[in-house]
C-alpha cells in the first residue's frame, strides 16, 4: 500500500475542538435517532399486535426523506451556515421523536408522519456536518476518526439505549428521552454559535489533489456507483439487524435469558437483540477511530477503499450463510469495513469539490447513500415475508460487493507526498 503525506498542515482554527465536539455529538444523535426505530419496532409489534416487518415499513417514507433531504440541506448550508443547519436538525429531530412517543396506540398514520420528521431532519447532518468537520480540522484524518467514533457510538446506542428504556419504562420513553436530549444539545450549540465560540472556514488545499471539473466528475461518478451498493448494504444491516438477530441468535439469547432467570433476573428478548446490535457499532466505532488516526493520513485513499470493499463481500457472505456467533461476527466485520470506506468517500468528495459547493457535494452523496434506505427496507420485508429469513438478501449483497470493489479500481490515485499544502483561509 503506497504511503501518502498527511493532507495538510494548517493552523488550528479558533474553537476547533469545540466545533469538533458539537459536530461529533450531533453525529451520534443523528445515527441514534434515525436507527432506533428498528429496535423499538420489536416491542411495538407486541404492544400493537402488528407484525414487526409491517411496522418497519412505516419507516419507508422517512428513509426516503433521509436521502432526498440531504441535497436541499447541503444547498442551504452553502448559502447560510453549517452550525445553524445543525441547530435546526437537532430541534427537528427532538420534536419529531417526542411526537412519535406521544402517538395514540395503534395509530400507524400518526406514527408514520412523526417518523417522517425524523427522516427529514436527520437528512441534514451528513450533507452539512461532514464537510464542516473536514474544513475546520487541522488534522483531517484525526477529525474524521473522532467524528466517526461518535457516529458509531450513536449506532451502538440505537440498540441498547431504546432497549433499556423499553425494559425500564415503555416504548414511548424510548422515543421521548432521546428527543429531549436533542433539544438540550440544540440550545447549547445555538448559544456557542451566536457567541462566536463555534465557527467555520474554507476547505484547506491538499498536496497532489487538483479539484478540477474532470477529476470531480470522475470521482463522483465512480463513487455514485459504489455508494449506491454500500448504501443498500449499510441500510439493510442497520434496519435488518433486529429481525436478523432475533432469529439467528434465538438459541443463544434464550440460553442467556435462562441463565439470568435462574438467578432471579427476568429480561426481555429485545434487550439482548439491542445488545447484539450495539456490539456491532461499538467495535466499528473503535475501528473507525483507529483508522482515522493511523490509516487515513498515512496511506492512499484509493488503496484503502479497494481493499475494504473487496473484504466486504466476505463479510456479507458470513451474514448470509452464518448462524449464531458467525452471523454476529460477519455483521461486526461488515461494519468495521464500512468504517474505512465511509471516511474515504468523505475525504475524496471534500478534496475534489470546491469549498463553496461542499454542501451540494455531500448532499448528492447522501441522497444516494441514505436514499436507498427505502429500497433496503422493502427488500427486507419482501425477502422475510417470502422466505421467512434474510439469507438471500445478504447473499445478493455479497455479490454486489464484488462489483463494488472492481469499480473502485477506477478511482484516481490522488495524494502526493512531495508538495506542501497551502494554508486555508477563513470562510467569508
Amino acid at each position: 500500500m503506497s504511503v501518502a503525506t498527511p493532507p495538510s498542515h494548517v493552523p488550528a482554527m479558533p474553537g476547533e475542538r469545540l466545533t469538533l465536539l458539537y459536530s461529533s455529538l450531533s453525529h451520534a444523535l443523528m445515527h441514534l435517532m434515525t436507527a432506533f426505530y428498528s429496535v423499538i419496532v420489536v416491542s411495538l409489534a407486541v404492544s400493537w399486535n402488528i407484525p414487526d416487518h409491517r411496522l418497519l415499513e412505516l419507516y419507508g417514507p422517512a428513509a426516503i426523506l433521509l436521502g432526498l433531504g440531504a441535497l436541499p440541506a447541503g444547498w442551504l448550508s452553502d448559502r447560510w451556515s453549517a452550525p445553524g443547519m445543525i441547530v435546526i436538525m437537532l430541534v427537528g429531530l427532538g420534536l419529531s421523536s417526542i411526537a412519535c412517543g406521544l402517538v395514540p396506540t395503534g395509530d400507524v398514520l400518526a406514527l408514520g408522519i412523526a417518523l417522517g420528521g425524523i427522516g427529514l431532519f436527520g437528512s441534514i447532518y451528513h450533507s452539512v456536518g461532514i464537510g464542516w468537520v473536514i474544513r475546520t480540522a487541522s488534522r483531517q484524518g484525526h477529525a474524521m476518526g473522532v467524528n466517526g467514533l461518535f457516529g458509531s457510538v450513536g449506532l451502538a446506542l440505537y440498540g441498547i439505549f431504546p432497549a433499556a428504556l423499553i425494559s425500564l419504562h415503555s416504548w414511548r420513553a424510548a422515543f421521548i428521552v432521546p428527543g429531549l436530549i436533542c433539544l438540550g444539545l440544540a440550545a447549547a450549540l445555538w448559544w456557542h454559535w451566536r457567541a462566536g465560540a463555534v465557527g467555520d472556514r474554507q476547505m484547506p488545499p491538499v498536496a497532489g489533489v487538483n479539484p478540477g471539473r474532470d477529476a470531480f466528475w470522475r470521482v463522483f461518478i465512480i463513487l455514485s456507483i459504489t455508494m449506491f451498493v454500500e448504501g443498500v448494504q449499510w441500510q439493510a444491516m442497520m434496519y435488518g439487524a433486529g429481525l436478523l438477530f432475533s432469529g439467528r441468535l434465538a438459541g443463544e439469547i434464550e440460553a442467556i435469558r435462562s441463565f439470568f432467570g435462574r438467578h432471579g433476573v427476568e429480561t426481555q428478548v429485545v434487550l439482548w437483540v439491542g445488545l447484539a446490535t450495539s456490539l456491532i457499532y461499538v467495535l466499528s466505532g473503535i475501528a473507525q477511530y483507529v483508522i482515522g488516526n493511523r490509516v487515513l493520513d498515512r496511506y492512499r485513499l484509493k488503496s484503502i477503499y479497494v481493499i475494504a470493499t473487496g473484504l466486504g463481500a466476505f463479510a456479507m457472505l458470513m451474514v448470509a450463510e452464518g448462524s449464531g456467533l458467525i452471523v454476529l461476527a460477519g455483521a461486526v466485520i461488515a461494519a468495521i469495513l464500512a468504517s474505512a470506506t465511509g471516511p474515504v468517500e468523505n475525504l475524496l468528495i471534500a478534496r475534489y469539490t470546491p469549498s463553496r459547493y461542499h454542501g451540494l457535494g455531500f448532499g448528492a452523496k447522501f441522497v444516494i447513500a441514505f436514499g436507498v434506505g427505502w429500497l433496503a427496507i422493502k427488500m427486507i420485508s419482501v425477502v422475510k415475508e417470502r422466505t421467512g429469513e434474510l439469507d438471500w438478501l445478504f447473499l445478493g449483497l455479497a455479490i454486489a460487493a464484488v462489483a463494488m470493489c472492481l469499480v473502485s479500481l477506477l478511482l484516481p490515485g490522488g495524494e502526493r507526498k512531495d508538495e506542501p499544502a497551502a494554508v486555508a483561509q477563513p470562510a467569508e
